[in-house]
């Protein structure tokens, strides 16, 4: 009925708007036709392909390294573990494998013309050392590929970070450079000067509207299930939209496939258990389950009474039924609750799930393709209770898709990316406003995108171009050329493995949340799509950038960014009448610079980031920072084995401070409650208070100093990891907020010691 629906509604589309879908169609055209013409020419040699996959669990394994030794031949698998190495001349070939974690892998190949050659290999994983981590992991993606801003981070990349209470993927992504956080006691982030919605996460494909638990404070997504982590911070290429700023791409791991395998977790804040193993021939499962225990540890964190309950589970099916072929079943489940026992506080309950089906496989020769069906919804209820500031409110997002992704490998190992992505948000927003007049606003509407992306080597030049269409957005005439929306990355060979690059793009954005930015802790957020009569939100993302290595074990990178904000929904300041538009059009800009290092020193891997930025909001002249702008960020991140199956990481973090409204002083407001009748020209009337200029001010400077330990060991057969965490080692009190009303400093998180327990088999 859906699909029937929306057939329709493009059809009256067609019928009302003949002239935007001549524009799709001469402007399209050129970009499918330019995508589909290498499928017409023949190849001259054989094509070597195959799985690269563990050989222990029998998980494939992605971006590991394929080449033929002693030729410029080679490729990399994608997330799926194949690869593709096309119009290989006849010959024997000895074929390498290579990725960090695993034992380098040899086999000879006798290339004859014919079929394709399938090779897959089984890799043997080995003891990870730290400079592999810190040093030769950046080369697998950072350096060899050309986008400026893509991060790829593992399991191993997460656990190295110290943490609060338990680990945690989203705290692991504030150690990369363009991302802040504006406290301690939140995992929420803000990406390059964009705000908090305008960020993409998805979990295998599937959209997360709301990927937090309890206060923001931890992600809902735990590091035991992820495979690896993909982290664009600006001009991602086409095949990512519905958001103005960033990407963060998680794709989690398969279950084991050799053996029944578990896995038991307690900390200061929950406990977790995992269970994985076969099902039947070529499958395997896994489940992961969190649940909070001690509240107590919330109330440390943020310095009063929080109850705060929450779960999350996480199950995975995977099936090889054929060949190539690979089905994917992915489900993930959510729920937090803050109970307070007093009538005059509110009650929170917030849900987030999210079930989809993956189909990948090589459906022709050289054409390698995966399908996701999936549905995600996301529920939270605010209970006013006898609070008298604060009202009833709830929030609903469900959203079905279909998205279908598909590569060509060229004779030249030259690549073709297209697909399509379909969905129907519906959102929902229904709140009491102060008057006690109930509100609800409600939008059903399609999400269609359609991309094309060409990558190319022409030493010492690489291009990867690309155009991603919204189509629904122009068929509904909410956008004109701006739906199409170019991305561009560019890298050139300046010596060595040093390569200056280049990333551009358009963005656009129809969904954001209703929040206040200047909240302390924002506990409830709301989706809406944008006001009918607004334009979308739009932007526009320019980055320069140059790596490489300075010395064998140490690598750099250096890159500088542009975002204007044509378009950006803001309030009406000058609302005054009921009629008055509550939303209006506003633009912002945000641009910076980055340095990132990875080094290894004698025994000792550092990590090391800068990053200095500057974000503008013009609200129709009213200008000011917002208050997650940052001038100075400063990340160092030191690792080091002692002994044998220990680790032991320190982090020293150091920001400049956020801004904010000064208080400059009070007035007596005359409330006139006695006028008639009444003496009230003897009112001293109640205190109000008086503010300064919109995020004037800066608070003082943040830093502290974090250590993280871990000691594995082996107890009759029971594999163990006893690992220790001190956040705000020297115990710097780092101020977070001024309440108003008392004039009381509100510290951040002060010195803080915990423990984790994992035993596994």
């Amino acid at each position: 009925m859906v699909t029937f629906n929306f057939v329709r509604t493009c059809s009256r589309l067609y019928i009302h708007h003949k002239m935007s879908l001549s524009v799709i169609h001469h402007l399209v055209a050129p970009c499918v036709l330019a995508a589909a013409s290498p499928l017409v020419l023949m190849a001259q040699g054989t094509d070597i392909r195959g799985f690269v996959s563990d050989s222990v669990t029998a998980q494939r394994i992605p971006f590991a390294n394929v080449v033929i030794l002693n030729t410029s031949w080679g490729a990399a698998t994608n997330n799926s573990g194949f690869y593709l190495i096309p119009n290989v001349p006849q010959g024997q070939y000895e074929i390498a494998v290579s990725i960090i974690g695993y034992q380098r892998k040899v086999q000879r190949a006798l290339v004859r013309p014919g079929r394709p050659i399938e090779l897959d290999f089984l890799l043997a994983p080995t003891a990870v050392e730290t400079e592999e981590v810190l040093i030769t992991a950046p080369r697998r993606r950072e350096l060899t590929e050309i986008h400026t801003s893509v991060h790829v981070l593992d399991m191993k990349d997460i656990k190295l970070t110290p943490v609060l209470a338990q680990e945690d993927v989203f705290q692991a992504l504030k150690m990369l450079p363009g991302i802040v956080s504006t406290s301690d006691v939140s995992s929420k982030f803000y990406v390059r000067g964009g705000a908090g919605d305008q960020n993409l996460v998805m979990v295998d494909g599937m959209k997360i509207y709301n990927p937090f638990h309890a206060l923001g404070i931890f992600s809902i997504f735990d590091p035991d299930i992820v495979q690896n982590v993909e982290v664009y911070t600006g001009a991602f290429p086409a095949g990512y939209g519905g958001r103005l700023s960033s990407v963060v791409n998680i794709s989690s791991r398969d279950g084991r496939a050799d053996r029944p395998s578990g896995r038991a977790s307690v900390n200061f804040l929950s406990s977790k258990v995992q269970l994985e193993g076969p099902a039947l021939a070529n499958t395997s499962w896994m489940v992961n389950a969190r649940k909070s225990l001690f509240s107590q540890t919330f109330e440390r964190i943020v310095n009063q009474n929080v109850p705060v309950s929450f779960y999350d589970v996480f199950f995975k099916f995977k099936g090889q039924p054929f060949g190539a072929a690979k089905i994917d079943l992915s489900l993930l489940n959510s729920s937090d609750e803050l109970l307070f026992s007093s009538v005059d506080e509110p009650n929170y309950h917030w849900k987030n799930s999210a079930i989809g089906i993956t189909f990948s496989n090589l459906i022709a020769d050289r054409l390698f393709v995966q399908a996701l069906a999936y549905s995600c919804s996301y529920r939270a209820d605010r209970d006013a209770k006898a609070s008298k500031v604060i009202t009833p409110s709830s929030t609903l997002v469900k959203e079905p898709g279909l998205h279908a992704a598909a590569t060509y490998y060229t004779d030249a190992q030259n690549l073709f990316f297209f697909g399509f992505d379909f969905s129907f948000p519906q959102l929902e927003y229904s709140l009491v406003n102060l008057v006690g007049m109930p509100i609800t606003l409600s939008s059903g509407f399609a999400e269609v995108a359609a991309w094309v992306r060409y990558q190319a080597r022409y030493d010492p030049w690489i291009f990867d171009i690309g155009l991603h269409a919204e189509l629904a957005s122009l068929l509904g005439q909410e956008q004109g050329v701006e739906a199409f929306q170019p991305r561009i990355n560019v890298s050139y060979q300046l010596f060595g493995n040093w390569r200056a690059k280049a990333s551009g793009g358009l963005f656009s954005q129809r969904s954001i949340t209703v929040s206040n930015e200047d909240d302390v802790m924002s506990i409830f957020d709301a989706w809406i799509k944008v006001p009918e009569r607004l334009p979308p939100e739009k932007s526009v993302h320019l980055v320069l950038g140059v790596d490489g290595n300075v010395t064998e074990n140490a690598s750099v990178s250096f890159q500088s960014y542009y975002k204007d904000y044509s378009s950006l929904v803001a309030y009406n300041r000058d609302k005054v009448h009921a009629s008055d538009p509550d939303y209006i059009t506003g633009s912002g800009s945000s641009y910076g610079l980055e340095t990132m290092v990875r080094a290894k020193v004698m025994d000792i891997d550092l990590y090391a980031t800068y990053a200095w930025s500057k974000t503008m909001v013009n609200n129709r002249g009213f200008r000011y920072h917002p208050r997650y702008d940052r001038r100075h960020h400063v990340n160092l991140l030191a690792t080091v084995r002692p002994f044998e199956h220990a680790d032991v990481s320190l982090r020293w973090e150091f920001g400049s401070g956020f801004p904010f409204t000064q208080s400059t002083g009070y007035f007596d407001r005359l409330m006139l409650g006695d006028a008639l009748p009444g003496q009230f020209e003897l009112e001293t009337g109640m205190p109000y208070l008086v503010l300064g200029s919109k995020n004037a001010a800066r608070l003082p400077a943040y830093h502290r100093l974090d250590l993280s330990m871990a000691y594995r060991f082996d107890l009759l057969g029971v594999r163990g990891i006893l690992g220790g965490q001190v956040i705000n080692l020297y115990d710097n009190k780092n101020v977070f907020y001024f309440d108003r009303k008392t004039g009381q400093r509100v510290n951040m998180l002060r010195f803080f010691p915990s423990l984790t327990l994992t035993l596994e088999y």
